[in-house]
């Protein structure tokens, strides 16, 4: 019986000491397996930053550098339909600005640009000024810098050009008048377009 019970405590002390084991070894796990997921978004937040600083390293190009890399993600693209329609979309939006067509702008604009051109058109209208007629002539226009960021595209396009405006006042009087004398400009503007969108119009994103 003495040998009986020793035996028998010695089955329960292995069994209690495999219990402990088991317990302390999934403590571990857990605490282990906290650790490592309090740890992981700030990897994932480190990855990220360092992935869309690679991406934009490589995509930030000019010029021709920068269209060969717009075209292996958009096919449709061509610089010279784009410069064609870009330099007419200048023309529109200056004729709209000083015509204060806030509509037109607001469809054409991003909306920075466009309260830029808003506090201009209100700053005229208080002063009582009207634009009546608006003269833009494009000497040149050319694609300074093309990039992707995010699957949204920029283009930088400078426009060298020659404008005149005939101002009056409310009273009907000629304030200035520009138009048989052009000035020279010029305009740094940057359209945007998100890759993915199946509207084919750009947008003045900046000047």
């Amino acid at each position: 019986m003495h040998y009986f019970d020793i035996i028998l405590f010695a089955i329960l002390a292995g069994f209690l000491g495999i219990k402990l084991y088991r317990i302390l070894g999934i403590k571990n796990n857990i605490i282990n397996n906290k650790s490592y997921h309090e740890e992981e978004p700030k990897n994932n937040q480190e990855e990220k930053i360092n992935e869309k600083n690679n991406i934009e390293k490589e995509v930030e190009n000019k010029n021709d550098t920068g269209a060969d890399n717009l075209k292996n993600v958009d096919k449709a693209f061509n610089e010279k339909i784009f410069l064609k329609g870009a330099t007419k979309a200048f023309e529109m939006i200056i004729q709209a600005k000083n015509a204060g067509d806030k509509k037109f702008l607001i469809s054409y604009l991003e909306d920075k640009v466009y309260r830029i051109f808003e506090k201009e058109i209100l700053e005229r209208e208080i002063k009582g000024e009207t634009i009546e007629s608006t003269v833009i002539k494009i000497i040149e226009s050319n694609i300074e810098e093309i990039k992707t960021l995010d699957n949204i595209t920029y283009i930088k396009v400078k426009f060298l050009s020659e404008q005149g405006v005939n101002i009056t006042n409310s009273d009907g009087s000629t304030v200035n008048d520009t138009t048989n004398k052009l000035i020279k400009n010029e305009d740094v503007w940057t359209f945007t377009r998100p890759l993915a969108s199946d509207n084919p119009n750009w947008k003045l994103f900046s000047v």
